[in-house]
């Protein structure tokens, strides 16, 4: 079945996830729709979401408000990963993660539509299959069963005791925590870095007796840090997939972004992002 992830950007600079399952996704402002936006910006129904294959299409279901993608008016299009859907002042990011139990019958589907292009790469990959590997191909090993956390419960301790000093570090702190997340996505790793960053300047304005900046500091933290998590998962089910079905190269994508997601972390699963990452470089794809 699969899933359909939303990344959400709101006007006034809000963050949200939203994952749907299934191939199909209703975007508007009415209860029933899956991704709800506010009254004043969105039509009752406003963007249908499907699955066709492999690939996202959009819909529009409303002429007004102007729904875009990527800063262009649509009635129907595929969405690329890197399109950008527009409604009012809401840019939404979305990207389908197949169940891997879909993979086979999925290749098998677009097979059954290039016959002719498998017979004739058939002669070719063999060649090019001896060549790189010979005959003792390494087979990828599945992924860990148990996979750590992305983010530590460990509790932030602000390094300020003093009222004043607490509170000027506090500041800086979370505008740190602000650049970082406004890299995050041309460095996704800023991300993970700016939830630490967060929660340290949310201590710290406690120490300070700041508590509205201390809640305020510490929700940023909390949306962040389910952004990043839902990230996480989407990635790690969707590389489980691509290895199943043997697509490496799309496989090397996710590996890259899930080992900038956990950096130096320690574990089974990190290490076996690693060795993956070594077998994709023996097999050529770069």
């Amino acid at each position: 079945m699969g899933i359909i992830k939303f990344d959400i950007r709101h006007g006034n600079g809000q963050r949200e996830t939203a994952v749907v399952e299934g191939q199909r996704a209703l975007i508007g402002s009415a209860s029933h729709c899956d991704v709800r936006l506010a009254m004043d910006e969105a039509a009752y129904e406003q963007i249908l979401i499907e699955v066709v294959g492999c690939t996202l299409r959009a819909q529009a279901r409303a002429e007004l408000p102007l729904a875009t993608i990527d800063g262009a008016e649509f009635v129907a299009s595929a969405l690329s990963p890197e399109s950008v859907l527009g409604v009012g002042n809401t840019r939404l990011y979305v990207s389908f993660v197949p169940d891997a139990l879909d993979g086979p019958q999925i290749s098998q589907q677009q097979q059954a539509k290039r016959p002719w292009l498998g017979l004739a790469l058939i002669p070719l990959l063999g060649a090019l299959l001896w060549l790189v590997f010979g005959d003792g191909e390494t087979k990828i090993a599945s992924a860990p069963t148990q996979v750590q956390a992305l983010f530590s419960d460990a509790p932030t301790s602000c390094p300020q005791q003093d009222g004043s000093r607490a509170l000027a570090f506090a500041e800086e702190q979370t505008e740190l925590a602000e650049g970082k997340q406004e890299r995050m996505p041309f460095a996704i790793e800023d991300g993970v870095v700016a939830v630490g960053l967060y929660r340290l300047a949310a201590s710290c304005f406690l120490v300070g007796g700041d508590s509205a900046r201390a809640r305020e500091t510490e929700q940023a933290a909390a949306l962040l840090k389910q952004e990043l998590t839902d990230e996480y998962r989407a990635r790690r089910l969707r590389l489980s997939h691509l290895l199943t079905v043997e697509d490496y190269a799309l496989a090397l994508q996710d590996v890259t972004v899930l080992r900038a997601l956990t950096g130096e972390k320690k574990g089974r699963y990190f290490e076996w992002l690693a060795q993956v990452a070594e077998q994709l470089k023996v097999k050529g794809i770069q």
